[in-house]
């Protein structure tokens, strides 16, 4: 059994003996508070909707304490202005338990919505058969057109022919400017760059090597 009520323009689910917290009320601890904007309402396998609210429901509720919640830091600012204000903020509230949940006099929607879908799905039935005739027809079309496509799959080996990785060097454009005056091969430089990049060092230290040899 629970319902949806309506408090400071907050709602709020209520089930007996639960304990909320819900904006500062002006009531004293001990103090009983009764809430009439029930929205919904639900008992057993039965939902009671209001239109807004259900007429004669309430939540009756016993006031236990009043708080304040956590602090939080407000702070402005204006640039070039020399503008600055800082502001602390803890939210008051009323903690409540459910005393008792009154149901009033309301009527259940949901039997009148689950009967209507029931009928209206036997109507498009009938269009399937139609559709399944045309499926078969289409289904001896592919048949065909596998038939057709096994000579054509013999056209693909000839362009894998031509189709040749060719390896480039990565090397920057100062490394290459580098070999190209000393005659070096790149191929022959081990790079020691990110993901083996030949750099402008590597390039020195092979013509240091060659020169040494």
């Amino acid at each position: 059994m629970y319902a949806i009520f309506e408090a400071k323009g907050k709602q709020f689910r209520a089930e007996p003996e639960m304990t909320l917290t819900v904006p500062t009320l002006d009531a004293e601890p001990g103090e009983t508070v009764t809430f009439e904007q029930v929205l919904l309402a639900g008992r057993d396998d039965e939902v009671i909707i209001g239109r807004p609210s259900l007429e004669g429901a309430s939540v009756k509720t016993e006031v236990v304490r009043h708080g304040r919640g956590p602090k939080i830091v407000v702070y402005k600012m204006k640039r070039r202005k020399g503008y600055r204000r800082k502001q602390g903020h803890r939210q008051g509230f009323t903690e409540i338990r459910i005393v008792d949940i009154d149901f009033g006099a309301g009527r259940s929607v949901e039997p009148p919505k689950a009967e209507a879908p029931k009928t209206k799905p036997a109507e498009p039935a009938k269009a399937e058969k139609p559709a399944k005739a045309s499926r078969a027809e289409k289904s001896v079309e592919p048949a065909e057109a596998e038939s057709t496509a096994e000579p054509k799959a013999e056209k693909p080996a000839k362009a894998e022919k031509p189709v040749e990785p060719t390896p480039e060097l990565d090397a920057t454009d100062s490394a290459r400017e580098l070999a190209a005056e000393a005659g070096i091969d790149l191929a022959t430089i081990e790079g020691t760059g990110k993901e083996g990049r030949i750099l402008k060092s590597d390039v020195q230290k092979a013509i240091k090597a060659q020169e040494g040899s």
